[in-house]
C-alpha cells in the first residue's frame, strides 16, 4: 500500500464506483487515464511523468475483484503501492496489451458486458484512438459506453482525508506566498520570483502544480505567458495563480504584493473583489444552486461599483486531482452543492492596472462552507 491513504480509503472508493456503475447501467469501466488509476487503485509510475509509451488499465467490475494491469517496468511498484490483490503484467511498448486485456475481461465474465470508457465530459484516454479501436475489435462483442457520469459521481465529493490533503496543500501554498514575497526590491526578476515560488513549495514537501504570473505591467493581460527577465516594478500590483499538489491534491489561488505602498485605489479594487469572493462564499452550502452563488458576486460587485471582467467563463470550479474540476461555478452548471465537494471561487478584474483576483479555496460542509485557504488575503507591502 502506498502512504497516501488506507486500504479503507481505496475499499470506500470502489463501493461508491460500483453503485455509480449501477446507477448509469454499467457492468464495468475500464480507465486508463493516469489520474483515473491512480484514484482509484492508489498506483501512480511516477510523479511528473506521465508517459504515452506504456500505458496503465484499471478494470472496475461491478462483481469481482478489480484488475489493475501495467507495463512490467511498473509492475513492481504498482504490487507496493495499489490497494487491489490483483495486478497483471505486460512487455508491450509499440501496441495495445489485448491479450492480457481480453484475459483479464475473459475471468470477470465480461466479454458481453456493458463496459464504461473516459469518453465524455472532463474525461481523456490513457490510450490512442487507434489502440482503442483495436481494443474494441478484439472485443467485439462488448457494448462500450461513457464511464464519464460515474467517474464523477465518486470523484466529485472528496472524503475526509482528501480534503485534509487539501487542505495540507493550501497551507503549503500560504507558505510560499510568504516566503517568496519577503524581500522583494525592483532588483528581482520575474524568472526569479517564479524560481522563489517553486522552491517554497516543494521545501516543504508538496509539488510545484503551476503558476499563471502577472508580475509586471507588460503581463497584465496575458495571464499564462512565461515569467522573463523584466525587474519588477515598484508601485505596481505583482499578482500571481499558483498551485501546489501534496499527496496528489491541488491547491489553487492568487495573491498579490506591492513594493513599497499599496496606492489608495489598489487597495479599493483589491478589498472590493475580496468583499464579493466572500459573498458568494456566503451562498455556499448543500443543495443551493451555482447561480445563487453567482447571483450573490454580481450583486455585491454592484454594491461596491466594480464591473467583474475575468473571462474564463465561471467564476470557479472544482479542485481535486485536478487543478479544474467538476462542478463548476456559473449560472449553466446543473449540479447542486453537496458536502463533501470542493471549489474555487474567483472572480476577479483583469485590466491594464493589473490582475485582481482573490480566490479562495472551499470544501462543502453539512452545513455551509469551510474555506480552506485560510492564509493572508491582503496585499502584501513590501
Amino acid at each position: 500500500m502506498n502512504d497516501f491513504f488506507s486500504a479503507e480509503e481505496y475499499q470506500t472508493r470502489l463501493t461508491r464506483a460500483r453503485e455509480a456503475m449501477q446507477r448509469r447501467g454499467l457492468d464495468a469501466m475500464l480507465l486508463t487515464a493516469t489520474i483515473n488509476v491512480e484514484y482509484f487503485s492508489g498506483h501512480r509510475p511516477l510523479v511528473g511523468w506521465d508517459t504515452l509509451t506504456r500505458a496503465s488499465f484499471c478494470l472496475v467490475p461491478v462483481a469481482g475483484d478489480p484488475i489493475l494491469i501495467v507495463h512490467d517496468v511498473w509492475l513492481g511498484g504498482a504490487m507496493a503501492d495499489s490497494a487491489w490483490q490483483d495486478v497483471r503484467a505486460f512487455p508491450e511498448t509499440t501496441h495495445p496489451p489485448l491479450d492480457t486485456l481480453a484475459d483479464c475481461f475473459q475471468d470477470r465474465q465480461l466479454l458481453n458486458a456493458r463496459v464504461g470508457l473516459e469518453l465524455g465530459y472532463e474525461q481523456r484516454l490513457g490510450v490512442s484512438v487507434h489502440d482503442l479501436q483495436a481494443l474494441q475489435a478484439r472485443l467485439a462483442q462488448v457494448t462500450w459506453l461513457d464511464a464519464a457520469p460515474a467517474i464523477w459521481d465518486v470523484r466529485m465529493i472528496k472524503s475526509t482525508a482528501e480534503i485534509e490533503k487539501i487542505r495540507r496543500a493550501c497551507a503549503i501554498t500560504d507558505t510560499a506566498f510568504d516566503r517568496a514575497f519577503q524581500g522583494l526590491t525592483s532588483a528581482v526578476t520575474e524568472a526569479e520570483l517564479a524560481a522563489r515560488l517553486q522552491a517554497a513549495i516543494t521545501a516543504q514537501g508538496a509539488d510545484f502544480g503551476f503558476m499563471a504570473p502577472c508580475f509586471v505591467p507588460a503581463s497584465f493581460e496575458t495571464m499564462s505567458r512565461v515569467p522573463s527577465g523584466h525587474m519588477l516594478v515598484p508601485g505596481e500590483l505583482i499578482w500571481c495563480d499558483l498551485g501546489a499538489i501534496y499527496h496528489g491534491y491541488w491547491s489553487d489561488y492568487g495573491r498579490a504584493a506591492v513594493i513599497g505602498q499599496a496606492s489608495a485605489e489598489q487597495r479599493r479594487v483589491w478589498e472590493g473583489v475580496h468583499a464579493v469572493t466572500q459573498a458568494g462564499l456566503a451562498e455556499v452550502r448543500p443543495g443551493n444552486s451555482m447561480s445563487a452563488v453567482v447571483a450573490a458576486c454580481n450583486q455585491a460587485a454592484q454594491r461596491v461599483g466594480l464591473a467583474m471582467n475575468f473571462a474564463s467563463g465561471r467564476i470557479g470550479h472544482g479542485l481535486g486531482m485536478q487543478l479544474t474540476e467538476p462542478p463548476h461555478v456559473a449560472g449553466h452548471e446543473a449540479e447542486l452543492l453537496r458536502p463533501g465537494m470542493v471549489i474555487t471561487l474567483e472572480p476577479g478584474i483583469v485590466s491594464p492596472q493589473g490582475v485582481y483576483i482573490v480566490e479562495q479555496d472551499l470544501a462543502v460542509t453539512e452545513t455551509g462552507a469551510e474555506q480552506l485557504s485560510t492564509g493572508r488575503w491582503e496585499i502584501w507591502e513590501v
